[in-house]
């Protein structure tokens, strides 16, 4: 969210609850859910498919950890911890030596927590906090060896963060008002992935990608007229997955992601009598999927 100077609503964060107790938890239940599938399913020695295309869908939770701060006020937070479902979609096309694929997530809810922003140590303000996050790519590559696979693409992105119910130190009450901010973002993409069975209808597979971008757009509700673009910044993602056959074509996914997003912020700009810059910010995120996935 931009700050502004002087900043009606200075962002403030001291401490927020841990919440890795309901990814894990979570967690715990999509692994049982993917042991059911595999234990109730028939065994097949060989790897889903083999020619290299196919389709996947799926359902997770993801954990996202944001964190802001502007050095030249002295402003900084502490981390923010929000848990949302998210639908998992992907598909790949391949031939010989080549395969062009896609995927995406979708948040399917919108955790709230409370934010809070200090200082030079000394608490400011605090306010929920709502955080949407979807992701695309689309991206081709080339098989060297079945471990070695790389790739290179686009990756879309669009976020949304909502805050609202404003408690401001030394001002009495909750201030209702409601700021959102969107955030657009295409990335030039480059990424690595492999895999290989190492059991009777057991397999492997792993991809690690790093996203650079080179457009970008920030707008808030509570700034008409203001936007920030072409901000810099970079994110990667690292994944690793363990495949199990349930027939020739069709095998249960159970994946687990994790990664950082990272802008550097906008410059200051002048907005009436006030300048307004949007804060260096941090998104951390882990999540854990089951998926089901045919191959063709």
């Amino acid at each position: 969210m931009p700050e502004t100077g002087p900043i009606p609503f200075p962002r403030v964060h001291l401490f927020c609850q841990y919440k890795a107790t309901r990814v894990f938890y979570t967690a715990k239940l999509l692994l049982f859910f993917f042991l059911f599938l595999t234990f109730c399913s028939p065994l097949y020695g060989s790897e889903t498919g083999g020619s290299g295309s196919y389709l996947a869908a799926g359902i997770g939770v993801e954990q996202l950890t944001y964190k802001e701060q502007i050095p030249d006020l002295g402003l900084a937070s502490s981390e923010t911890d929000l848990l949302n479902w998210v639908l998992y979609m992907e598909a790949q096309k391949a031939w010989k030596n080549f395969f062009i694929g896609a995927k995406g997530r979708i948040p399917l809810s919108a955790d709230e927590s409370r934010e809070y922003w200090s200082r030079g140590g000394n608490l400011e303000q605090s306010n929920s906090l709502t955080y949407r996050w979807a992701r695309a790519d689309a991206h081709l590559g080339y098989f060297l060896h079945p471990l070695l696979k790389p790739y290179i693409g686009i990756h879309w992105a669009y976020s949304e963060q909502e805050r609202s119910d404003f408690a401001i130190v030394g001002i009495p009450g909750i201030i209702a008002e409601t700021a959102t901010e969107e955030v657009y973002a295409l990335s030039s993409l480059l990424g690595i992935q492999g895999g290989l069975p190492f059991a009777a209808g057991w397999s492997l597979s792993y991809s690690a990608e790093y996203m650079l971008p080179f457009y970008s757009n920030i707008t808030n509700s509570r700034l008409p007229g203001w936007e920030a673009s072409n901000i810099n910044g970079y994110s990667y993602a690292l994944a690793g997955r363990l495949h199990y056959a349930i027939s020739e074509t069709v095998s249960a996914t159970l994946q687990a992601t994790g990664g950082r997003q990272h802008w550097e912020g906008s410059d200051w700009v002048r907005i009436g009598s006030s300048n307004a810059k949007w804060p260096e910010n941090d998104t951390d995120f882990i999540s854990f999927s089951v998926s089901i996935l045919k191959s063709f």
